[in-house]
C-alpha cells in the first residue's frame, strides 16, 4: 500500500540524512537551514591553481552570448492580469503559459535574463533527481517521490515541445543520463531504487561503466545506471528564446528593475521599483533563493546554496556520451555538442561554506572541479571559465509551488533544492491553473501551505519587501 502524503513536515536524524543526500548541501544539524538564510559568505581560499581562468565568467562570454539581447528597466506605471517577479526559467514559462492563455504579463527581474541560477547550471533534463528514489520514498511517501519524477518528466516533454513548436536554438538534445556510483554502497543504493523506478513508470537501467565513458576512468566506478529518456539543453539560450516568444505575444519583460516593495491595496498589488510601478491583480514571486528577500516570511523555509562550474575549451575526442552524475548527485558533468566539458558539484567539500549570497568561485570547490577534470581528461585540457550560482533549497527538500495568500492572490514558484532547471517548466504550467483557481493535481504535495508557518492566521501577507512581516 502506497505511503498516504500528508502537508507536514518530518523531523530527526534519519530524516535529516536522508535531506542531505537528497538535497546536496543542507546541513544535518537540526535548524541550521533557516539561520543560514542571508549569512555572510566565508572569506574564500586565495590559493589559485594553474590555468585557472577568470573568477567569474561575464555576461558575453561563450555561455553567455545570448545574454547580449538585453530588456530595459521598468519606468512610469504600467498595469497587466499579473506581475512576475523573476526572469529565470520559472518566470519565462509562467509568461508564456499565461499569455498563450490570453492574460497580460509583466515580468521584472533585478539583473539580466537568465543571469541568476537558470543560467548558471549545466543544462541537465532529468526525470528523477541524481539521489537514490529509495530515500525520496522514504522521506515523503511513494506518492509524493513519484510525483517529484512525474514533473521532471513533464518538464522535459514541455521543453521538447517548446523548442520543436517554437523553433528555439538551444542545443536541445535527448540523450538519456547516467548516474555512476562511486562506491559500492551507492551502488546498492541505487539498486535497492530500481524496483521502485520501474514499478512507477520509470525504468532505469544498470550497465558497464565503460560502455557509458567510451574514453573516461571506468575503473574509477562501481557501477552505471542509464535513464534513457533524460537529456541536455543550453539553459541560457532557450530562456532567452522563449523570452523572445513572450514578447512577441505582448508580455512586458523588464530587466534592471528589483521590485523594493510590494503592497495589495484592496484589489490589486502595486510593485514598486526605482523608476516605476506596476499593478496587477495577481503577484507571482519567482526569484527562488532570493524569494526571501522579498517575502521574509520564506527566511525558514529557502535556504541560499552556491553552485560552482567549471568549463573546457573544446575537445577532440568523446569523453562521456550523456549527461553523468556521480557521488550521490554531488557531482555532474557533460560534454556539449562542440566538445566543450561542462563539470559542476563537488559542494560537499565545504557545505557550509558554500552557504550565502556569495556568486564568487572558490579554491576549495574549484580545486574539486578540476580534480574530476584531471580524471575525466588526464591528459590536459584548458580551462576557459569558471561561474557559480545561487539556488534555493527548500526546508523538506521539495519545492514551494502555489498560493502563498489566494486571498490577497499572492503566488510562489520557487525553491526547487537544486533541481529547477528539470522541474520549473512544468511547475509553471500548473500553476497557471491554480491562478485561475483551477485544480493542479500535479503540484498538489508542493503546497507552500505544508510548512505551519504560512498557515498561522496572522500569514496574510500583503506587504512585500523590507516593510513585509517577519515571521516570528
Amino acid at each position: 500500500m502506497e505511503s498516504k502524503v500528508e502537508p507536514r513536515e518530518e523531523s530527526g536524524p534519519d530524516f535529516l540524512k536522508r535531506l542531505k543526500r537528497l538535497g546536496p548541501g543542507l546541513s544535518t544539524r537540526p535548524g541550521r537551514v533557516g539561520r543560514l538564510v542571508g549569512r555572510a559568505q566565508r572569506g574564500h581560499n586565495r590559493r589559485m591553481l594553474e590555468k585557472r581562468g577568470s573568477e567569474a565568467a561575464p555576461p558575453g562570454v561563450w555561455w553567455w552570448q545570448d545574454s547580449r539581447q538585453d530588456y530595459s528597466p521598468l519606468e512610469g506605471d504600467v498595469a497587466a492580469d499579473v506581475v512576475i517577479v523573476g526572469a529565470g526559467i520559472t518566470g519565462i514559462t509562467l509568461a508564456h503559459t499565461l499569455a498563450v492563455g490570453g492574460a497580460s504579463v509583466i515580468v521584472l527581474e533585478a539583473g539580466r535574463v537568465a543571469g541568476s541560477a537558470s543560467g548558471r547550471n549545466a543544462g541537465f533534463l532529468l526525470a528523477a533527481p541524481a539521489e537514490p528514489y529509495g530515500e525520496a520514498v522514504a522521506m515523503w511517501g511513494r506518492a509524493g517521490a513519484r510525483a517529484m519524477l512525474e514533473i521532471g518528466r513533464r518538464t522535459h516533454e514541455r521543453v521538447h515541445e517548446l523548442v520543436e513548436t517554437l523553433g528555439i536554438e538551444c542545443e536541445y538534445r535527448r540523450t538519456g543520463s547516467v548516474r555512476l556510483a562511486r562506491t559500492e554502497e551507492e551502488a546498492e543504493d541505487q539498486r535497492a531504487s530500481l524496483p521502485l523506478m520501474r514499478a512507477d513508470g520509470f525504468p532505469v537501467t544498470e550497465v558497464p561503466v565503460a560502455t557509458v565513458m567510451p574514453g573516461g576512468p571506468h575503473e574509477r566506478f562501481d557501477a552505471a545506471f542509464v535513464t534513457d529518456e533524460d537529456g541536455e539543453f543550453h539553459p541560457v539560450r532557450f530562456v532567452h528564446g522563449l523570452a523572445r516568444v513572450c514578447e512577441g505575444r505582448g508580455v512586458r519583460l523588464h530587466a534592471h528593475s528589483e521590485v523594493e516593495a510590494a503592497h495589495w491595496g484592496g484589489s490589486e498589488w502595486e510593485a514598486r521599483t526605482a523608476r516605476g510601478v506596476a499593478r496587477a491583480r495577481t503577484l507571482v514571486i519567482a526569484t527562488n533563493a532570493y524569494a526571501p528577500g522579498l517575502c521574509p516570511a520564506l527566511a525558514p523555509l529557502i535556504a541560499p546554496r552556491r553552485a560552482q562550474m567549471l568549463f573546457t575549451a573544446r575537445l577532440e575526442r568523446e569523453v562521456v556520451t550523456r549527461p553523468t552524475c556521480a557521488h550521490w548527485g554531488y557531482q555532474y558533468w557533460r560534454q556539449t555538442p562542440q566538445g566543450r566539458l561542462l563539470i559542476g558539484g563537488w559542494r560537499d567539500l565545504d557545505l557550509d561554506g558554500e552557504a550565502g549570497f556569495g556568486e564568487g568561485p572558490t579554491s576549495t570547490i574549484q580545486n574539486g572541479l578540476e580534480s574530476g577534470l584531471r580524471e575525466l581528461v588526464p591528459e590536459g585540457v584548458e580551462i576557459e571559465g569558471r561561474w557559480a550560482g545561487i539556488m534555493g533549497f527548500a526546508r523538506d527538500g521539495r519545492p514551494l509551488v502555489g498560493w502563498l495568500d489566494a486571498e490577497h492572490h499572492l503566488a510562489i514558484a520557487a525553491g526547487y533544492t537544486g533541481h529547477g532547471i528539470g522541474m520549473a517548466a512544468a511547475c509553471t504550467q500548473d500553476l497557471a491553473l491554480l491562478l485561475a483557481f483551477r485544480p493542479a493535481p500535479g503540484i498538489a504535495t508542493f503546497d507552500p501551505a505544508r510548512f505551519p508557518e504560512l498557515r498561522r492566521p496572522e500569514s496574510s501577507l500583503t506587504s512585500l519587501g523590507a516593510s513585509a512581516p517577519r515571521t516570528p
